[in-house]
């Protein structure tokens, strides 16, 4: 058998014994060394000279700043030692820190984490293999090893290397130490040199301080902020800081003289505070109708818990004063909240706090929720955290971004913000403290950066990107209309995820078809108790109503064990994604899913009404499920309502075993509709939410392209629809397969329908079924993707896929 290539020689054969020489002898230059530099630079020039490499690289890591910068290398230029920096996730060596894994290609150039440095002449090497040094609690580098010629990286080969890496852990340690220590030094004498010269200038900083405009004259500079992207878009302007005036953190407690008067004074405070978030709901309300009834419930919801005045009583029985009462209380509540395994759920600790400091503001004889008065029409605001009440009081007209310090995508205050179209950037860190009021700054909330106080570069940069980005939407709205009809005559139906009606603007402007999902939990998680049969019958009323003509799926009641309303009990299971949830919360109290199916029923009207039900695993599931809507249907007719005449009843296909059943369960409903993102997780065995494993949640593996294959055919081979409403068929990534497959239908956010409709219509069905055919004969993952790659560069619509990632 041949061997491989690397550059122009073939690889060197090596004796069993070999590799294991090759780690002892790092390990004793290794020990030997005094100078961490140089014994860095002789192990990389020891490794790629006995292992044939072209190069092998050592990249330092700052866990402080998430950047790595080349530290040692033999192979490109020595003088790019310091001088290339990259962030985490940038670039193949970002992704194996952002992986804390290996990460090995063998033809890198078309690999599309790679990211090219002209001053690295890079483009000569194809194949990559790269190691962290450290584990995930500890990282410290990435070792990296490259060859011209492509080479196959075999599973030997890479536990060498991860062990080499892990060889250099230690030095990397004594490294990073002198660093700081030099570092630290420098920043000594950086401050005694400044001390001085303070003495001489304070009279003139102190005239200067603040400028006429309020922004301070001593500004730090240029700063980029990472967070996590929660409302896409571009957005630039003066920062706006928004400081709390009152916190909890300097409430201390003090005698009380009168508990009872004491208590009185807590629940005027606390009606007051209840006064205000209603008017707060009500200046919300015009922006977004469903709020009042929804997202702002949540607050109501800890206001009028009876427990939380309770306990407040009992600590003010106790002696404590109520600010202080008030204090220990809310925060249990947020210990509650916060040891919960969803993240909507954890989220909720931001309402609990909000609350609370409300309640605190008039324990201390505040006014109530103040506008937060925003000078400038291009404000960009910048706090800690932001609450409901924050957003309700602020002018939104005047936004044109958000960044918060905490925070998530399941924030009330983030869906709030996507719902308005404000480009949102959260769990930026220190991001208030290092913000000054009347900054410069840009929000991307695309790939979750900011750039506070932006040089000129940066600015250059953001309106390309700006610009480009605009172009870029813009062409997509000139599809709105248009059909995603392949070149070949092919048609997809391109529906949108729901959860909340505001989103149906979004719906309407990114030219959805129908509504393909509509999460009804929503409702259900907001409310102080079960929404009668009458309250759901208003939220499905106006959601059919809204949609005209257009397809409406509804799916029931989809809960987890892991977020149960507070009025359905404490209820904790050790492991919630396998127990109590979804279809089977609903057998189980089956007069809750009764009134629910009766109120969908009673809102369909003559509209084309689906229903879909969640997380089937079984005949015997589905066949229940069709017993209790019969019996809904003879209800209704009972009291002299007519059931829609045009309705059909679906399955979620999104566990193993409907995979294994789906020929059956066919048989049983009128479509079925695929969830991909529990699909995936329970195929793969995989938490994507855990960062240890959520790198190996892959759409494209190819037991999930095998099983999505299986339930297309299997209900095309019963004359059924079948459609996808998970993240996968928003993925551009994973449409051309989809599309191959023979989909009737995908469904996702509005936002994303353009992207996947122009990929559409610029194939054949043909061709996208010929490469459907090619990747499920594929063996890896890697190869899907390379072979996905290549298809989308043939095609030129590779760019395409880049502007939208």
């Amino acid at each position: 058998m041949e061997t491989r290539e690397s550059g122009s020689s073939k690889t060197k054969s090596r004796k069993p014994g070999h590799s294991l020489a090759l780690l002892e002898e790092i390990a004793i230059l290794t020990g030997r060394a005094h100078d961490p530099q140089e014994a860095l630079e002789v192990v990389v020039k020891r490794i790629a000279s006995a292992m044939d490499y072209d190069v092998c690289s050592l990249y330092s890591y700052d866990p402080e700043t998430e950047s790595l910068s080349l530290a040692a290398t033999h192979g490109l230029p020595s003088r790019c030692i310091g001088r290339v920096t990259m962030q985490k996730g940038e670039g193949l060596v970002g992704s194996v820190i952002e992986e804390a894994a290996p990460v090995a290609v063998e033809d890198a150039l078309s690999d599309p984490r790679f990211k090219f440095f002209p001053e690295l002449g890079e483009e000569k090497y194809h194949s990559f293999l790269g190691a962290p040094v450290g584990n995930s609690d500890s990282l410290l580098g990435v070792l990296v090893v490259q060859t011209r010629r492509r080479r196959h990286f075999g599973s030997e080969e890479q536990r060498l290397i991860r062990t080499a890496a892990g060889q250099l852990h230690a030095i990397m340690i004594n490294a990073h130490l002198a660093e700081r220590l030099q570092r630290e030094e420098n920043e000594r004498e950086r401050f005694r040199r400044e001390m001085i010269e303070a003495t001489h200038r304070l009279e003139e900083y102190e005239r200067e301080e603040v400028s006429a405009d309020g922004r301070a004259a001593d500004a730090e500079g240029p700063l980029r902020l990472s967070g996590l992207g929660v409302s896409p878009g571009f957005g630039s302007g003066r920062a706006h800081r928004l400081v709390k005036h009152v916190e909890f953190a300097d409430v201390e407690n003090h005698e009380v003289d009168d508990a009872v008067a004491e208590a009185a004074r807590f629940d005027e405070a606390l009606g007051a505070a209840a006064a205000d978030i209603e008017r707060a709901r009500g200046r919300m309300r015009e922006l977004v109708p469903e709020v009042g009834g929804a997202i702002y419930e949540a607050l109501r919801l800890v206001l009028e818990d009876e427990s939380l005045s309770r306990r407040v009583h009992e600590r003010i029985a106790e002696g404590d004063a109520a600010e202080f009462a008030l204090k220990r209380v809310i925060g249990e509540y947020e210990a509650d909240f916060g040891s919960m395994t969803d993240s909507y759920i954890r989220e909720r600790a931001v309402d609990v706090r909000d609350v609370g400091r409300r309640i605190l503001e008039r324990l201390l004889g505040a006014d109530g929720i103040d506008s937060i008065d925003v000078v400038h029409d291009d404000t960009v605001l910048v706090a800690d955290e932001l609450a409901l009440t924050d957003l309700s009081s602020v002018d939104t007209a005047k936004l044109c971004g958000i960044v918060t310090g905490a925070g998530g995508k399941t924030s009330h205050a983030a869906i709030l913000a996507k719902s308005l179209e404000i480009p949102t950037v959260v769990g930026c860190g220190d991001a208030i403290e290092n913000c000054r009021q009347g900054d410069e700054i840009i929000v991307d909330g695309n790939t979750g950066t900011a750039y506070l106080r932006p040089g000129p570069e940066v600015w250059g940069e953001y309106k390309r990107l700006h610009s480009q980005y605009v172009a870029f939407q813009r062409g997509l709205q000139s599809l709105r209309t248009l059909p995603a009809e392949t070149t070949d005559g092919h048609r997809v139906g391109l529906l949108a995820n729901v959860g909340l009606l505001s989103e149906l603007e979004l719906a309407d402007r990114y030219g959805a078809e129908g509504v393909g999902l509509y999460r009804t939990e929503f409702q259900f998680l907001s409310y102080r108790d079960f929404p009668s049969e009458e309250e759901q019958l208003v939220f499905y009323r106006r959601l059919i109503e809204r949609m005209g003509d257009r397809p409406v799926t509804i799916r029931t009641l989809d809960l987890g064990a892991d977020k149960y309303p507070a009025y359905m009990g404490g209820h904790k299971e050790a492991n919630p994604f396998l127990g109590w949830r979804s279809i089977r919360v609903s057998l189980d109290l089956e007069n809750l899913f009764e009134e629910q199916i009766r109120a969908i029923l009673a809102a369909g009207g003559s509209a084309p009404l689906r229903i879909l039900f969640p997380m089937i695993t079984s005949v015997e599931e589905i066949r229940r499920v069709r017993e209790i809507y019969s019996d809904c249907v003879s209800d209704l007719a009972a009291k002299g309502g007519a059931p829609p005449a045009d309705v059909e009843l679906g399955a979620m296909i999104e566990v193993p075993a409907a995979v294994m059943r789906v020929e059956q369960i066919i048989r049983e409903v009128d479509f079925l509709a695929i969830g991909t993102n529990d699909l995936i997780q329970y195929t793969l065995a995989v938490d994507r939410d855990n960062r240890r494993v959520a790198a190996m949640y892959e759409p494209l593996h190819p037991a999930v392209l095998a099983s999505v294959r299986r339930v297309v055919d299997a209900a095309h081979a019963a004359g059924r629809r079948v459609s996808m409403c998970g993240e996968m068929a928003a993925n551009p990534m994973c449409t051309l397969f989809l599309l191959g497959l023979g989909l009737d239908e995908l469904s996702m956010g509005p936002q994303y329908i353009p992207v996947i409709k122009k990929l559409i219509r610029a194939v054949a069905m043909s061709d996208a079924a010929e490469l459907a055919v090619e990747l499920l004969n594929c063996e890896t993952v890697e190869e899907i993707k390379g072979r996905i790659f290549s298809t989308l560069r043939e095609c030129g619509l590779l760019e395409l896929v880049e502007t939208y990632n």
